[in-house]
Order: structure tokens, then C-alpha cells, then sequence
């Protein structure tokens, strides 16, 4: 099994229930923009979004999973990095994370599941990592937020479009105001399809909206999306 590289470092996907996609990489990209103290990825699968994280930054990041196999490959893919004394993974839940007294965060970003409705996965460690409220729900990220994060933490998180809006409604009424997004869509000119949001306790004076299509009409990335990952990936085609 070949391991998918990266610039600075290499990731193996293959045991984990998350493994390394678009949503994950777009999220990491647009995380790794601003500076933290001390970062949590909320069911880290492989690993990849708090790598792209320690890449940009000189935090500590804290990544957990529910999913053992998950956790051992994040565990082996952090060891290899060159910022293995900044990572840790640990098999726990986040009402478990939620439980500690010491887990203070400025930082939060979670890829969760999202296939609220869909029918279940005959995999039961898939299901497990796609269905929301099979192991998290989007009510239990939002008390998360509420719980983990310092006051003037950032939430960071990717949803498909059509459910992102009821998700930013569940963050206001926890005082949780929306200051940055990315609108994503699959094709130049296409609906949106993703949308990553930004979330703090401090009321913005503007909303910072941008917009990217991940591959031209011609199938291939499009320059935008090269762009934006230019930092961790090398020839996207």
C-alpha cells in the first residue's frame, strides 16, 4: 500500500474510515491560515487535517477518533512527520473529550459525518464514520464548541452545503457568530456541493466569503484549487 505524499509529509489511508479525500484536504488548507496555540481535530481518521495544521503552524495539535484502527494508523502517520512532538491522537470520543477539565482549545476543526439520512453502510466502521449521530451529532460539535473552545476560539468545520445552514442557525443560539466561509462546488459554475465555516464568539464586522471550484470544466483542478493547496501538494494535474 502506497502512501499518499505530500509535500513535507506522507499519509497511509487504508485502515482508517477517513480516509484522505477532498473535503479533508480543502478543510486543512483553509485551517492552516491562521495561528494557534493548541488545536483539536474532531474525528481525525487518518490524520491528515491535523498534519496540514502542524505543517503551518508552531501549535499543539490533539486529534481523536473513535475508530481503534483509525487512531493506530493517525498514531503511525504523526510519527513519521517531522512534527511528531507537537501531534497526539487519542481513542476518544468527544463527550468523553468533553468530560475532561484540562481539554481548552483556541482552536477546533472537525470533517464530521454527513450522510444524516442516507441509508445505513453495510461496513459498520464506515457507518460509523459517515452517519451523523452514530458517534457524533451536529448538536454534539456545537455543545463542543461551547465546552472546549477558549472565548475567542475558531471552529472551523465542513458541511455539505444544504445542511450548513441549519448547523450556523444551532451555533447562533450558543452565541456562536459566523465570521469566515468557503463556498465550495465540484465544477466551475456548478451549485455549491461543501461549505466550510468559520465560527467565534466575537460578532464580525463583515463575513469573509470566498468561493472555489475544485476542478475546471475540463475536468482537471482547477487553478484556484491548486492555489489553495499549493502549499501541500506538488503537480496536481
Amino acid at each position: 500500500m502506497k502512501p499518499f505524499r505530500f509535500r513535507q509529509f506522507e499519509v497511509y489511508d487504508h485502515l482508517s474510515t477517513m480516509r484522505v479525500g477532498t473535503d479533508g484536504v480543502i478543510l486543512g488548507a483553509y485551517s492552516s491560515r491562521r495561528n494557534f496555540k493548541n488545536a483539536i481535530d474532531i474525528g481525525t481518521g487518518c490524520g491528515l487535517i491535523a498534519l496540514m495544521l502542524a505543517q503551518k503552524s508552531t501549535g499543539n495539535v490533539v486529534a481523536i477518533d473513535v475508530d481503534d484502527a483509525s487512531v493506530v494508523q493517525a498514531n503511525e502517520n504523526f510519527k513519521s512527520s517531522p512534527w511528531f512532538d507537537r501531534l497526539k491522537v487519542n481513542l476518544m470520543s468527544v463527550q468523553e473529550l468533553m468530560e475532561s477539565e484540562n481539554a481548552v482549545f483556541d482552536r477546533m476543526v472537525s470533517n464530521p459525518p454527513y450522510f444524516v439520512d442516507s441509508l445505513l453502510s453495510p461496513d459498520k466502521r464506515k457507518t460509523k464514520a459517515r452517519h451523523s449521530g452514530i458517534t457524533i451529532s451536529h448538536d454534539e460539535l456545537v455543545h463542543a464548541a461551547v465546552k472546549l473552545l477558549v472565548p475567542d476560539g475558531v471552529f472551523d468545520i465542513i458541511l455539505p452545503f444544504e445542511t450548513s445552514l441549519s448547523f450556523e442557525s444551532r451555533m447562533f443560539l450558543e452565541g456562536f457568530y459566523l465570521i469566515e466561509e468557503l463556498i465550495i462546488s465540484s465544477f466551475e459554475g456548478h451549485k455549491p456541493v461543501r461549505r466550510i465555516m468559520s465560527f467565534s464568539r466575537k460578532l464580525p464586522q463583515t463575513v469573509v466569503s470566498e468561493k472555489i471550484a475544485v476542478r475546471a470544466n475540463n475536468e482537471h483542478f482547477s487553478d484556484e484549487y491548486r492555489n489553495y493547496t499549493a502549499d501541500f501538494f506538488i503537480g496536481l494535474v
